[in-house]
């Protein structure tokens, strides 16, 4: 039976495509070069921040050494902590988790943001409290698509693979959860890395796509995603 659920952050509870955009941007204010739009910086995020620096690098003809990088990843999450935008959390998404953990659900929020930058978001939209376990980008050696965030998150919520199940917007989830033995749950919502994930999903034997979290919340707490 499903006794934790794993959840990813950008393109699955919240529509963070304008606020990475604006981070971005910023980020290319200092460096005196021309902004992005958001369907361009929406095809660049899941990776990670280092993937995403790279891939603004790349973009903008920027040769990516490790220390420039390294710089700009020190910049880009000083300017998103600065941010003063109010997050777009997807309808039902946030009550859903809720739900969820009031039903006895161990909750995790699983995410490839950095820890300080997760952290920070969560105090600014006061919703740390949601979640049981926080498993962040920078706390395991490897990312999403790489299983090792997912299996320390069922260690955190102390569940056996099988007892869980990860719920995400992109093929990062998916093949992390695939790599770690849990079962995915996609939602439309998301980025992709502007590949629509039902028709990756599909390509890729992963049959479990909905339309947002939120029907995902209402499916797990009917039992109907139970084997």
């Amino acid at each position: 039976m499903i006794q934790a659920v794993f959840f990813d952050l950008d393109g699955t509870l919240v529509d963070s495509a304008p606020e990475l955009t604006a981070g971005v941007n910023g980020l290319m204010k200092v460096v005196r070069l021309r902004p992005f739009s958001v369907d361009e910086v929406s095809r660049m995020v899941g990776k990670g921040v280092r993937v995403l620096i790279e891939r603004v690098c790349d973009a903008r003809g920027i040769f990516p050494t490790e220390q420039t990088v390294s710089l700009m990843m020190r910049e880009y999450a000083k300017i998103m902590s600065e941010l003063d935008m109010s997050a777009s959390f997807y309808a039902g998404a946030l009550e859903g988790v809720g739900l969820l953990k009031a039903k006895g659900f161990r909750v995790a929020l699983v995410t490839n943001k950095l820890r300080s930058m997760t952290e920070e978001f969560l105090k600014r939209n006061d919703i740390a409290a949601l979640f049981d376990v926080l498993v962040c980008g920078d706390d395991t050696p490897h990312p999403k698509p790489a299983a090792d965030m997912i299996a320390l998150a069922c260690s955190k919520t102390g569940v056996e693979p099988g007892q869980a199940v990860m719920v995400g917007d992109s093929a990062n989830d998916a093949l992390a959860a695939r790599a770690a033995g849990v079962r995915a749950v996609l939602v439309k919502t998301g980025y992709n890395e502007g590949i629509p994930i039902e028709v990756w999903a599909r390509a890729h034997g992963f049959e479990c796509v909905f339309e947002d979290a939120a029907q995902v919340c209402t499916k797990i707490l009917a039992g109907g995603l139970e084997p």
